[in-house]
């Protein structure tokens, strides 16, 4: 027997679902490419500690306290005082 007629869909519906499986798997693994680019390319504290140049090394502390200082974009309202 060939194993091959296995892997043939038997019908348009089936070839459709792996059609929507493989695209989704692949957008899928693309998002978390970008995040992990993303988080990778975000200045931290060991990033700016390993910088040899004061100047550098200075503005990409400015960079990351800018950062962890902007309010969040949604969420329950802070209270302030």
């Amino acid at each position: 027997m060939d194993d091959d007629e296995d892997d043939v869909p038997r019908c348009p519906e089936e070839s459709v679902d792996q059609f929507g499986i493989r695209t989704a798997l692949f957008v899928l693994c693309a998002a978390f490419f970008i995040a992990a680019m993303w988080l990778m390319g975000r200045p931290s504290l060991d990033k700016c500690s390993a910088l040899e140049n004061l100047t550098e090394r200075n503005a990409c502390f400015d960079t990351l306290r800018d950062e962890l200082l902007k309010p969040p974009a949604k969420g329950a309202d802070i209270p302030k005082g």
